[in-house]
């Protein structure tokens, strides 16, 4: 683990109080992480052919099996 050192303006802190700027930056930190995921995640998506996935169409037709009753399609 790495630990970082900023430097605040005391008013911040004043206002705010200790906890809520701890808290603050440990959401920032959480928020960094999934951005990250979610970036590899899309480099990744680009190489995945899911029409052609034959576990991707089994988990699709399951799930339509599962849910389809709380739509009602009109013929």
């Amino acid at each position: 683990m790495v630990e970082f050192k900023i430097q605040l303006e005391e008013s911040i802190v004043q206002t705010f109080g200790c906890k809520e700027v701890e808290q603050y930056l440990q959401d920032f930190v959480k928020k960094m992480l999934l951005r990250a995921a979610a970036q590899d995640i899309l480099e990744e998506l680009e190489s995945i052919d899911l029409q052609n996935n034959k576990e991707w169409q089994t988990a699709r037709h399951l799930a339509w099996q599962q849910e389809k009753h709380k739509y009602t399609i009109a013929r």
